[in-house]
C-alpha cells in the first residue's frame, strides 16, 4: 500500500514538472514566433524603404541623366564630349564618359565632395543641365557636378563627373522619427548600395556609363577618396601607377603610406 501511495506522489511530481515544463516551452516558443515576427515586419520595413529609395534615384535621377531621350539635350556622353571641347580638355585629362555615384558609409553627404578633401579634389563647373518640363515645374534642371581629383603630387590630375546621394541623406532625416531606421542606418546604406549596383547592372541602357563607388568616410582615418577614384583609372590602363600614386619628395612617403592604410 505505501508502495502505491509513494508510486502515485512520484507520478504526480512528475507529471506536475511535465506540465510546467510544457508550459516554459510553450511561452519560449511562442516569444521565439513573436520575435520572428518582429523581425520579419523589420526586414520587411527597411526593405520596402531602401526600395523606394533606389527606385527613386534610379528613375528620378539617373535615368534622365544617363541616357539619349532623343530631345536634342544629348545623354551623359555627349554632355561630357561637349564639356572637354568647351573647357579644351583631352582624353587623358578626362578619361572617362561615366558618372561616379559615391555611397558614403556613414551616409551623410558632403555639400561638395571638396569637403572630404579639399587638397585632393576641387570643384570644377558642372556638365550642360538636362531640363525637362516635371510634375508641375517647367524647365527643370538636372545638373550633374564634375571634379578635379589631384594626383598625389598635388599638380597632374583627372576630371571626372562625380557626386553623391542625396537619397541617403533622406534615410538620416527620416531617422529622427523613425527609430528603427536609425538602429538600423549600416544595414539600410549596404542594402541601398546592393539594390541600387543590381537595378544599375540589370539595365543594358546604363553600361558603361557609370561608376559605384561605396566609400568608407570615417572622420577618424585619412580621406582616400582621391586615391579610390584614380586607382579605378589605373585599373583600366588610363592613368599610371608610378606616375599618380607617388608622393612629392618633399613628403614623407612612408608616413604617408602608413595613413592611407
Amino acid at each position: 500500500m505505501k508502495f502505491i501511495k509513494l508510486l502515485i506522489s512520484y507520478i504526480l511530481v512528475f507529471a506536475v514538472i511535465s506540465f510546467i515544463l510544457f508550459l516554459v516551452t510553450l511561452t519560449l516558443c511562442w516569444m521565439s514566433y513573436k520575435n520572428s515576427l518582429q523581425e520579419i515586419e523589420r526586414l520587411s520595413f527597411i526593405d520596402g524603404f531602401v526600395d523606394s529609395l533606389v527606385h527613386t534615384y534610379f528613375y528620378g535621377y539617373l535615368k534622365k541623366i544617363i541616357p539619349d531621350h532623343g530631345t536634342g539635350m544629348g545623354g551623359l556622353d555627349d554632355k561630357i564630349r561637349l564639356y572637354k571641347e568647351k573647357q579644351n580638355l583631352s582624353d587623358k585629362e578626362f578619361p572617362l564618359h561615366k558618372i561616379f555615384i559615391i555611397i558614403c558609409a556613414s551616409g551623410f553627404v558632403p555639400p561638395t565632395l571638396e569637403k572630404i578633401d579639399n587638397k585632393r579634389i576641387e570643384a570644377r563647373q558642372h556638365l550642360d543641365p538636362s531640363v525637362f518640363n516635371r510634375a508641375g515645374t517647367k524647365g527643370r534642371l538636372y545638373v550633374i557636378s564634375v571634379y578635379k581629383v589631384k594626383y598625389r603630387n598635388l599638380k597632374d590630375h583627372i576630371t571626372v563627373a562625380m557626386e553623391g546621394t542625396p537619397q541617403l541623406l533622406t534615410v538620416l532625416d527620416a531617422s529622427i522619427e523613425y527609430p528603427e531606421l536609425k538602429n538600423n542606418k549600416k544595414q539600410v546604406i549596404e542594402m541601398f548600395y546592393k539594390k541600387l549596383s543590381k537595378k544599375l547592372a540589370d539595365n543594358a541602357e546604363f553600361q558603361n556609363s557609370y561608376e559605384l563607388v561605396f566609400y568608407n568616410d570615417d572622420p577618424d582615418k585619412p580621406a582616400t577618396l582621391a586615391d579610390e577614384i584614380i586607382l579605378r583609372h589605373i585599373d583600366k590602363g588610363l592613368v599610371k601607377q608610378q606616375e599618380a600614386m607617388e608622393y612629392p619628395s618633399s613628403i614623407n612617403s612612408v608616413n604617408e603610406s602608413s595613413k592611407l592604410h
